[in-house]
């Protein structure tokens, strides 16, 4: 009999407050970063970006304090994608575009570790509370700056979502993939418990998808997203990852 291998948490946060911006694409336009071993993974035949911005909270590496600066913001873009096992098991996961956080240190040990695209910039986000119990919430970043901004106004509402639903299929996924067509792909679990999902009445994203993704991302900014909706999010651990 096989056993499974466990492997130990790399680092433990809080991930709170997330805001989710969800774009369909076309798939050649994702199919050169898609890593070794894993596939694009479809929603009803369509292919999605998301754009999600969170607050890490009381971050630990290996159980420890980490970082001068435990509390942060993180404004990611991710794709999904499927690696099936050799038993016929499919793993749901997702591959980063890149991951934008205020501390060079932090992007310094993403990158080593997981060889995530990390960048640093200048950070900062609000949370106010609005009338009839809603709150605004909003994260920006920018080079100089917080000048790229996604924003929107959350009903106290918890959306009703079935497990087949896009909800689900955009927040349960949790395998992460880094790596490309021509390297070695590294493998990370990530669990957390399945967060509940709140209808967002509003929302507002003006960012600069060509000046930070690239060229062929300019369409993100002419395009209306797809869904955009709100998880409070939770505590989740992070596992060394693995070479597939």
């Amino acid at each position: 009999m096989r056993l499974t291998v466990r492997h130990p948490v790399f680092l433990s946060a809080g991930w709170h407050d997330l805001l989710f911006a969800n774009y369909v694409v076309d798939p050649e336009l994702l199919t050169p970063l898609v890593p070794q071993g894993v596939e694009l993974d479809l929603y009803d035949g369509d292919c999605y970006v998301s754009l999600v911005a969170f607050r890490f909270c009381n971050t630990k590496v290996f159980g420890v304090p980490a970082f001068s600066k435990r509390d942060f913001d993180e404004i990611n873009l991710r794709f999904y994608v499927n690696r099936t096992l050799p038993d016929g098991k499919d793993r749901s996961g997702v591959v980063f575009i890149q991951e934008i956080v205020p501390s060079r240190l932090v992007a310094w040990v993403a990158r080593v570790f997981y060889g995530e695209n990390y960048i640093a910039m200048n950070m900062e986000h609000e949370i106010t509370p609005t009338k009839n119990q809603a709150k605004a919430v909003s994260y920006q970043c920018g080079v100089n700056s917080p000048n790229n901004r996604i924003s929107a106004v959350v009903s106290p509402k918890i959306a009703i979502c079935s497990d087949e639903g896009l909800e689900s299929y955009i927040t349960e996924h949790y395998w992460g993939y880094s790596g490309s067509p021509q390297t070695r792909t590294v493998e990370y679990e990530v669990k957390h418990p399945k967060w509940p999902v709140n209808e967002v009445s509003e929302h507002s994203i003006d960012f600069d998808f060509a000046g930070i993704y690239g060229k062929p991302y300019r369409l993100l900014a002419e395009t209306e997203p797809t869904s955009v909706f709100y998880c409070q999010g939770s505590d989740v651990t992070v596992h060394l990852g693995t070479r597939i």
